[in-house]
Protein backbone atom coordinates (compact mmCIF):
# COMPACT_ATOMS: atom_id res chain seq x y z
CA UNK A 1 0.00 0.00 0.00
CA UNK A 2 2.77 2.42 0.24
CA UNK A 3 3.94 2.18 -3.27
CA UNK A 4 0.34 3.09 -3.85
CA UNK A 5 0.87 6.63 -2.25
CA UNK A 6 4.02 7.59 -3.29
CA UNK A 7 2.36 7.28 -7.21
CA UNK A 8 -0.52 9.14 -6.33
CA UNK A 9 1.76 11.56 -4.64
CA UNK A 10 4.03 11.61 -7.58
CA UNK A 11 1.18 12.13 -9.96
CA UNK A 12 -0.41 15.07 -7.90
CA UNK A 13 3.06 16.83 -7.75
CA UNK A 14 3.15 16.37 -11.75
CA UNK A 15 -0.44 17.89 -12.38
CA UNK A 16 0.54 20.69 -9.94
CA UNK A 17 3.72 21.25 -11.81
CA UNK A 18 1.77 20.69 -15.29
CA UNK A 19 -1.02 23.43 -13.88
CA UNK A 20 1.68 26.00 -12.62
CA UNK A 21 3.96 25.53 -15.98
CA UNK A 22 1.96 26.12 -19.07
CA UNK A 23 2.53 25.91 -22.55
CA UNK A 24 0.65 26.83 -25.51
CA UNK A 25 -2.79 26.56 -24.93
CA UNK A 26 -4.09 26.04 -28.55
CA UNK A 27 -7.49 27.16 -27.12
CA UNK A 28 -8.51 29.37 -29.84
CA UNK A 29 -8.70 28.33 -33.73
CA UNK A 30 -8.35 31.77 -35.63
CA UNK A 31 -10.29 31.28 -39.22
CA UNK A 32 -9.07 34.00 -41.47
CA UNK A 33 -11.26 36.84 -42.80
CA UNK A 34 -14.20 36.42 -43.58
CA UNK A 35 -15.65 33.31 -43.10
CA UNK A 36 -14.59 33.77 -39.35
CA UNK A 37 -17.24 36.43 -39.23
CA UNK A 38 -19.73 35.00 -41.08
CA UNK A 39 -20.02 31.88 -38.77
CA UNK A 40 -19.88 34.13 -36.35
CA UNK A 41 -22.73 36.40 -37.51
CA UNK A 42 -25.10 33.17 -38.37
CA UNK A 43 -24.38 32.26 -34.62
CA UNK A 44 -25.77 35.11 -33.59
CA UNK A 45 -28.73 35.02 -35.39
CA UNK A 46 -29.14 31.43 -34.87
CA UNK A 47 -29.10 32.20 -31.19
CA UNK A 48 -32.31 35.41 -31.58
CA UNK A 49 -34.51 33.00 -33.54
CA UNK A 50 -33.64 30.18 -30.75
CA UNK A 51 -34.44 32.56 -28.06
CA UNK A 52 -37.26 34.00 -30.14
CA UNK A 53 -39.22 30.58 -30.45
CA UNK A 54 -38.35 29.87 -26.58
CA UNK A 55 -40.54 32.91 -25.64
CA UNK A 56 -43.24 32.79 -28.20
CA UNK A 57 -43.33 28.85 -26.65
CA UNK A 58 -43.12 30.24 -22.97
CA UNK A 59 -46.32 32.24 -23.77
CA UNK A 60 -47.83 30.11 -26.03
CA UNK A 61 -47.78 27.30 -23.61
CA UNK A 62 -49.02 30.25 -20.81
CA UNK A 63 -46.96 29.09 -18.11
CA UNK A 64 -47.65 31.27 -14.82
CA UNK A 65 -45.13 32.12 -12.16
CA UNK A 66 -42.18 34.08 -11.34
CA UNK A 67 -39.99 32.11 -12.84
CA UNK A 68 -41.28 31.87 -16.41
CA UNK A 69 -41.33 35.45 -16.11
CA UNK A 70 -37.65 36.24 -15.75
CA UNK A 71 -37.24 33.60 -18.58
CA UNK A 72 -39.15 35.82 -20.41
CA UNK A 73 -37.23 38.90 -19.67
CA UNK A 74 -33.98 36.69 -19.75
CA UNK A 75 -34.87 35.99 -23.52
CA UNK A 76 -35.71 39.57 -24.51
CA UNK A 77 -32.60 41.08 -23.11
CA UNK A 78 -30.34 38.51 -24.68
CA UNK A 79 -32.29 38.62 -27.85
CA UNK A 80 -31.08 42.60 -27.47
CA UNK A 81 -27.53 41.64 -26.56
CA UNK A 82 -27.26 39.37 -30.02
CA UNK A 83 -29.09 42.37 -31.98
CA UNK A 84 -26.59 44.87 -30.35
CA UNK A 85 -23.41 42.59 -30.99
CA UNK A 86 -24.43 41.36 -34.60
CA UNK A 87 -24.74 45.48 -35.31
CA UNK A 88 -21.50 46.13 -33.36
CA UNK A 89 -19.55 43.04 -35.29
CA UNK A 90 -20.87 44.73 -38.59
CA UNK A 91 -19.75 48.28 -37.85
CA UNK A 92 -16.28 46.63 -36.64
CA UNK A 93 -15.52 45.51 -40.47
CA UNK A 94 -15.64 49.87 -41.50
CA UNK A 95 -13.41 50.37 -38.17
CA UNK A 96 -9.40 50.48 -39.32
CA UNK A 97 -6.66 49.39 -37.31
CA UNK A 98 -5.15 53.02 -37.62
CA UNK A 99 -8.46 54.58 -36.05
CA UNK A 100 -8.06 52.71 -32.96
CA UNK A 101 -5.43 53.71 -30.23
CA UNK A 102 -4.04 51.26 -27.21
CA UNK A 103 -3.21 53.09 -24.01
CA UNK A 104 -0.91 52.40 -21.11
CA UNK A 105 -3.97 50.08 -19.92
CA UNK A 106 -3.78 46.38 -21.34
CA UNK A 107 -7.92 46.52 -21.14
CA UNK A 108 -8.21 49.99 -22.83
CA UNK A 109 -8.73 50.85 -26.48
CA UNK A 110 -9.83 54.56 -27.38
CA UNK A 111 -10.93 55.31 -30.80
CA UNK A 112 -9.98 58.32 -32.58
CA UNK A 113 -11.93 60.69 -34.39
CA UNK A 114 -13.55 61.73 -36.92
CA UNK A 115 -16.42 60.42 -35.60
CA UNK A 116 -18.58 58.21 -38.01
CA UNK A 117 -22.03 56.75 -37.62
CA UNK A 118 -20.05 53.28 -37.69
CA UNK A 119 -17.33 54.44 -34.63
CA UNK A 120 -20.88 55.16 -32.61
CA UNK A 121 -22.19 51.94 -33.56
CA UNK A 122 -19.34 49.75 -32.55
CA UNK A 123 -18.86 52.46 -29.05
CA UNK A 124 -22.35 51.29 -28.32
CA UNK A 125 -21.92 47.97 -29.34
CA UNK A 126 -18.26 47.08 -26.87
CA UNK A 127 -21.20 48.33 -23.83
CA UNK A 128 -23.34 45.04 -24.49
CA UNK A 129 -22.25 44.01 -21.03
CA UNK A 130 -25.11 45.80 -19.65
CA UNK A 131 -27.56 44.33 -21.53
CA UNK A 132 -26.05 40.75 -21.24
CA UNK A 133 -24.97 40.34 -17.31
CA UNK A 134 -28.92 41.64 -16.15
CA UNK A 135 -30.09 38.82 -18.83
CA UNK A 136 -27.72 36.69 -17.50
CA UNK A 137 -28.75 37.57 -13.69
CA UNK A 138 -32.46 37.06 -14.81
CA UNK A 139 -31.76 33.84 -16.22
CA UNK A 140 -30.26 32.54 -12.48
CA UNK A 141 -32.81 34.14 -10.40
CA UNK A 142 -35.63 32.02 -12.38
CA UNK A 143 -33.92 28.69 -12.37
CA UNK A 144 -33.21 29.68 -8.70
CA UNK A 145 -37.54 30.30 -8.21
CA UNK A 146 -37.63 26.68 -10.31
CA UNK A 147 -34.94 24.93 -7.65
CA UNK A 148 -37.22 26.69 -5.28
CA UNK A 149 -40.70 25.59 -6.14
CA UNK A 150 -39.43 21.85 -6.74
CA UNK A 151 -37.69 21.76 -3.05
CA UNK A 152 -41.27 23.25 -1.78
CA UNK A 153 -43.17 20.70 -3.80
CA UNK A 154 -40.57 17.71 -2.54
CA UNK A 155 -40.52 19.11 0.81
CA UNK A 156 -44.76 19.04 1.15
CA UNK A 157 -44.61 15.57 -0.32
CA UNK A 158 -42.26 14.49 2.60
CA UNK A 159 -44.86 15.50 5.23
Amino acid sequence: MPHRKINISLFFLWLFTAMMTPGEALALQVHGEPEGLYVHQMAHLFYILALGYFFWDIRRTAFSGRGWRYLQLFCVLMVFWNLLAFGGHAAGVFIYPEELAQTDCYLQTRLIGPFTMHKYLYYLARLDHLICVPGLFFLFIGIRSFYKSVAKASKQEDL
